[in-house]
């Protein structure tokens, strides 16, 4: 893979490009990033060092030809430079080639093949270019992407719980983890449903995706994660000192900035779900399942939507309010098994999100306030006397009598039996 930068003041030849290149070069060329002015490219070329730079020649703040040079003078012929020029920059971009770009492209005739051919003349150069170096450091920083997205995903999946591992993984990848205030965002692209064939869909899920990639990760430090071809995660960074809200408010702009662009252009829809803010690495995991949870809501007429919206304004009452209701809908289904992953589904949560969520609010496990309340009903139905204790046990899910007589000792400290004979006796 060949790492590209793009470098246009026009956000439409960013586009344009962005899809050409996401089309005929998706297994060679991996687009880092865009830049609207030559200050900003620089910032990019000095700490990334792409090996292909596309760039406007005329731009505000430093142009094109100015940002060639400078390249050359601090890198040499790489990155390798290909130029965009209108008809009457000619003699600009004259002197480009002169200044070593290895092509120049007229916007107006910009097309697949002939950017297609300056691509080639890129890649000609940096092969030539100690290749053998260049391929190593591809491959290494191609690696070690690839790491951080694991490392990611596992964190935003519960597979990683230890701080201390955590921590460690984070420091050999380089991400850094040294804020306090977390922020999840869950983004679902949904294609055009007439899109001729697989590869249609894939070129508009991969081009739609880099572009809110992009448009997001200008605004606050994050990290971006491809989930599928469908959906993705941003978990945004910030420290105590800097505002929530206004940090909030930061997002949901940035979502529809990019909801807007890639919607108008892809014909593609965007929603997002945004989680609630967590102050450890760990619960990092804890506003990505709010997140997919408020992502399920939105729609057309609410493209975003905030988690916090969804269970109350309070984040913490409006937590309280749902276990409360999770527990009632307990309470009136233990006749079942009630599992966590069917009550987690009714509910559209996911099963690790509800565990975390109802031993935090409760400071009780799912499962012991299951076994308690049935237990409970189970004493209530023992002293009936209209039941055996196997009739209680089916009565209430248990998969038999001696499985509900081993819960039965473990939460009341007696046998059924022992339970009824103690009864009995007074």
């Amino acid at each position: 893979m060949y790492r590209l930068l793009i470098v246009d003041d026009e956000p439409l030849v960013q586009i344009g490009l962005k899809t050409m290149l996401a089309k005929e070069h998706a297994d060679d060329i991996e687009i880092i990033g865009t830049a609207s002015n030559g200050k900003e490219a620089w910032d990019i070329i000095e700490k990334e060092r792409p090996e292909i730079v596309i760039a406007d020649i005329r731009m505000p703040v430093m142009t094109g030809l100015e940002l060639l040079k400078r390249s050359n003078e601090q890198f040499g012929n790489v990155p390798a430079f290909i130029i965009l020029t209108a008809y009457e920059e000619f003699e600009m971009a004259r002197q480009a080639l002169v200044g070593d770009a290895v092509d120049y492209l007229v916007k107006i005739e910009l097309n697949s093949e002939t950017l297609d051919a300056a691509i080639a003349k890129a890649i000609k150069r940096i092969e030539g270019a100690t290749p053998q170096v260049k391929r190593a450091e591809t491959n290494t920083r191609s690696s070690l992407e690839d790491l951080r997205q694991k490392f990611m995903l596992k964190l935003l999946n519960h597979l990683i719980t230890s701080k201390e591992q955590i921590v460690k993984e984070a420091k050999e990848l380089d991400i850094s983890l040294e804020y306090n205030r977390y922020i999840v965002v869950y983004g679902e692209i949904d294609g055009d449903k007439d899109a001729a064939g697989a590869k249609d869909a894939l070129d508009v899920y991969t081009s739609s995706i880099n572009m809110a990639k992009e448009i997001i990760s200008k605004h606050i430090p994050c990290q971006v994660v491809s989930i599928d071809l469908k959906h993705f995660a941003v978990v945004f960074f910030f420290s105590e000192d800097v505002p929530v809200a206004g940090t909030m408010d930061k997002i949901t702009e940035s979502l529809e900035t990019a909801r807007t662009m890639i919607s108008g252009y892809f014909k593609t829809t965007l929603t997002f779900g945004v989680g609630s803010t967590v102050t450890t690495p760990e619960d990092i995991a804890v506003s990505f399942d709010e997140s997919k949870t408020a992502q399920a809501a939105a729609d057309a007429e609410k493209p975003i939507r905030l988690f916090s919206h969804i269970v109350g304004s309070n984040r913490r009452s409006g937590k309280d309010k749902l276990i409360q209701t999770i527990q009632e809908y307990i309470d009136n289904n233990l006749n079942g098994k009630v599992q966590l992953n069917e009550v987690a589904e009714v509910f559209g949560l996911s099963a690790a999100y509800l565990s975390v969520l109802f031993k935090k609010t409760t400071e009780t496990g799912f499962s012991e306030y299951v076994y308690t309340k049935k237990i409970e009903k189970a004493k209530e139905m023992l002293l009936s006397g209209d039941m055996k204790i196997y009739e209680v046990a089916d009565a209430l899910g248990f998969e038999s009598a001696y499985y509900f007589s081993k819960v039965f000792k473990k939460v009341d400290g007696h046998s059924p039996r022992e339970y009824i004979q103690s009864k009995s006796n007074m």
